[in-house]
């Protein structure tokens, strides 16, 4: 489940302070420091800013970001940037909507039905096996050192996002590691840490077990002289005592065998000898299990469900059968979810909500054991897996906000089964063939968003991903209308040599020589993605802009390009419900960029804008917009020059987006897949 790219930020203190309004909303508070809620960038994104006391601990605050850094899991808090000022240390995470466990079990009377606090277990559970499991940037394990009800986050769907990694460490899985000074919080911290400074992971777990206990009790581990961890103990002791200390709201006779269970696995992972507790990925298992049980869906604790190590001991993939070429598929695949096909029947409840699709694929809505929300995409005929699981691996080692999520795969059936995060509006295609209000200001923030994310592709921060099929129907929308790019089949990636172990697939030398020195178009069938990402990226501007959704790409260019020939202006073309005075002008200019970005003329394909140059313009069309609507139109026309490009010499056609601006050594070799 984890993340190859994931970028963080580097913040100045006066970003800090602008994002925060200067520390005005604090969310929350610790023996660290304050917790301010933020907003990230114009398009209104809510962060938390977590900023530490004393400024005086760059050391460990360093070591803290570079853990978090590395945590691309569906369960962890995503880290989005950091800052060290001369008074301060800060760290900007994305906002979680629900606060954190502690404050919803014991200061609210906030329902919670007993399978959504197995999922909340689960989640917790997953993002410390990924943690206690060997990470491939840093070759060690990650003790998070912190668990506790606090630090655990949920989103309106109840889903786990751990969050806190300031007392985190890595360690290597053959080392036992001792520390001097005992970090924590003392009533969720192993006595065994606390009083021989031994760090493991099954400090975690026994940290985990104590969030188990208050799970299913809905107490705090202390309250005055009662201490939950004897009291369970004790109950289990007298029999018949364990009915009396477990919330009573998800207490009855259909549920106490779960509840017995939970408490029982709880009371394992508490052991003093640290040798008996069980390793996370067994806990997993368990309440896996305990949750299928409860939904009806096994019969007893033997019918546990499958993980995806499991799977990959036992399973051979119907793909792979087929494809023998491909066996190393898997390997590129080991960091998402393998599913089978009975747990994608209890994730959509045997497919019942089916949600849209085509001739090719149909969605179904789903939800995981954590409590996440999904949408499972089940491919109707074989013939094209090869370029799916190819998409698949590609959209696998990516993290941006605007790029989907994949979670998973299941290759045991004749068809493919992708498992993606869920949007909930549907794509962008689907908005514009409704009739529902949309108004100028969401359809910018769809455009801006968009384009950063595939400027992020397209930068070599990132490999240098061509995605081969923009459009408004791969383009996702969340409630809040913030887009996420889709449907990967289509592309390609190049990477550098130096981030690869590997020497296949490699443009040697003297071929890249021959590309910067010759024709670019000779050997750009790698690099054609990008140029296609251009100008199938104009083609969604003008249906921003137009509202068309039933239309040609390559019509409604020629449309718009015909009425700026003919009138110098798109407005005949504009979506009427958009077109007020003093928006006029943003219309024209988002028009005019669009009209740069599919331009078809070979002799003009220079003039094209990279991805990073359209991303840059929007964001500076929406500050002229947002500062002085009716003011004189800031775009430079064709007639003008192209002032907004670059004043350095571009490198020929599609190359460009491959390298930039600066000079390309031929020592800096690629490779394609």
């Amino acid at each position: 489940m984890g993340a190859k790219w994931q970028s963080v930020k580097i913040f100045t203190e006066d970003d800090i302070k602008r994002i925060t309004s200067n520390y005005s909303t604090p969310i929350g508070e610790g023996g660290f420091g304050v917790v301010y809620k933020g907003i990230l960038d114009d398009d209104c994104d809510l962060v938390a800013v977590k900023r530490y006391i004393r400024a005086d601990l760059k050391e460990e605050f360093m070591e803290e970001v570079n853990i978090h850094s590395q945590m691309g899991h569906k369960n962890v808090v995503r880290l989005i940037g950091y800052c060290i000022g001369e008074s301060t240390l800060t760290l900007v995470t994305e906002y979680i909507t629900k606060g954190n466990l502690d404050h919803i079990l014991h200061s609210t009377g906030t329902s919670i039905p007993l399978d959504k606090r197995l999922g909340i277990a689960i989640g917790c559970a997953e993002a410390l096996n990924y943690m206690h499991s060997i990470h491939s940037l840093s070759d060690a394990l990650v003790f998070h050192g912190d668990i506790k009800p606090a630090n655990i986050l949920l989103d309106d769907n109840l889903t786990t996002k751990v969050s806190d990694f300031g007392l985190s460490r890595l360690l290597s899985s053959s080392i036992t590691r001792y520390t001097m000074t005992v970090r924590g919080t003392i009533d969720y911290m192993d006595p065994v840490y606390l009083h021989e400074g031994r760090l493991t992971t099954k400090s975690d777990v026994y940290s985990f077990g104590i969030v188990l206990l208050e799970l299913i009790a809905r107490q705090r581990v202390r309250q005055g002289d009662i201490n939950l961890i004897g009291t369970f103990k004790e109950a289990f002791a007298n029999g018949n005592e364990f009915k009396k200390i477990v919330d009573t709201a998800i207490a009855n006779e259909n549920s106490f065998k779960i509840l017995k269970e939970t408490g029982k696995l709880a009371i394992e992972c508490l052991t003093l000898d640290v040798s008996k507790r069980p390793q996370m990925n067994d806990v997993l298992e368990r309440l896996q299990m305990l949750k299928k049980i409860l939904k009806g869906k096994a019969e007893d604790t033997r019918s546990i469900l499958s993980t995806h190590h499991a799977w990959l001991k036992n399973k051979s993939p119907s793909f792979l059968k087929r494809n023998a070429s491909n066996s190393k598929i898997l390997l590129e695949l080991s960091n998402i979810r393998k599913f089978t096909t009975e747990e994608l029947n209890e994730v959509t409840e045997n497919y019942s909500y089916l949600l849209g699709g085509d001739a090719s694929a149909k969605f179904y809505k789903g939800t995981l054991e954590d409590n996440t929300v999904v949408v499972v995409r089940k491919f109707l005929c074989a013939g094209s897996e090869e370029a799916i699981i190819s998409g698949g691996v590609i959209l696998s080692q990516i993290f941006h906000k605007n790029i989907i999520k994949l979670f998973g795969c299941c290759m045991e059936s004749e068809t493919l089964i992708l498992v993606y995060e869920n949007m909930s509006r549907g794509s962008l295609q689907d908005i514009l063939g409704k009739k529902e209000d949309f108004p100028l200001e969401k359809r910018m923030r769809i455009a801006i968003k968009t384009a950063e994310a595939l400027e992020y592709l397209h930068s070599s921060a990132t490999g240098i991903i061509g995605h081969g099929n923009v459009a408004t129907s791969t383009i996702l929308l969340d409630n809040n209308f913030l887009p996420k790019l889709s449907d990967f089949s289509s592309a390609c990636m190049l990477i550098k040599e130096s981030e690869t172990t590997t020497g296949d697939r490699l443009i040697s030398r003297v071929l890249l020589g021959r590309v910067l020195n010759d024709n670019p178009c000779r050997y750009s069938s790698v690099l054609l993605k990008l140029e296609n990402d251009v100008y199938r990226f104009g083609g969604v501007l003008f249906a921003l802009i137009s509202r068309e959704k039933n239309i040609r790409l390559d019509d409604l260019v020629d449309k718009f390009t015909k009425s700026y020939q003919i009138n110098n202006s798109g407005e005949v073309m504009f979506d009427k419900d958009i077109t007020n005075e003093e928006d006029i002008t943003v219309l024209e200019d988002i028009g005019r960029l669009a009209l740069k970005c599919t331009i078809l003329n070979a002799d003009e394909m220079v003039m094209r804008p990279t991805m990073k140059e359209v991303a840059e313009q929007l964001n500076m069309i929406r500050r002229s917009w947002k500062e002085c609507p009716t003011k004189e139109a800031t775009y430079v026309s064709e007639t003008e020059g192209i002032a907004v490009m670059s004043a350095e010499p571009r490198l020929p056609n599609m190359m460009r987006h491959l390298f930039g601006y600066r000079h390309v050594s031929t020592s800096d070799p690629i490779r394609t897949c």
